[in-house]
């Protein structure tokens, strides 16, 4: 099943779960918390680190993004470690360069 973290009402980016509790379990880890506090979009974290994290089933529309992304990601590959791949659903800003 494709799943989806949303913060304050936005969906922000599309995985997939075997069940909602496997994906309630990765919308609490530390690791995909780090991220979200580190990536933006228009200038902005994807998450301040304290607003609710919600987990909900993907939209037909959502799935359908996320299918076609790992299928032009992986061609025939497309169900291996389908676990670690994500879509992200906001446009994320480039990663400023380090001097």
């Amino acid at each position: 099943m494709i799943f989806v973290l949303e913060i304050k009402g936005t969906a922000i980016l599309a995985f997939e779960a075997d069940d909602p509790d496997e994906a309630n379990a990765y919308a609490a880890s530390a690791e995909e918390h780090e991220d979200l506090t580190e990536l933006t979009s228009n200038g902005a974290p994807l998450w301040n680190g304290k607003d609710d994290i919600g987990v909900r089933v993907a939209t037909p529309a959502e799935a359908g993004l996320f299918e076609e992304q790992r299928e032009e990601d992986w061609g025939e590959d497309v169900h291996a470690d389908s676990e670690d791949f994500i879509v992200y659903l906001v446009p994320l800003d480039e990663p400023e360069e380090d001097e």
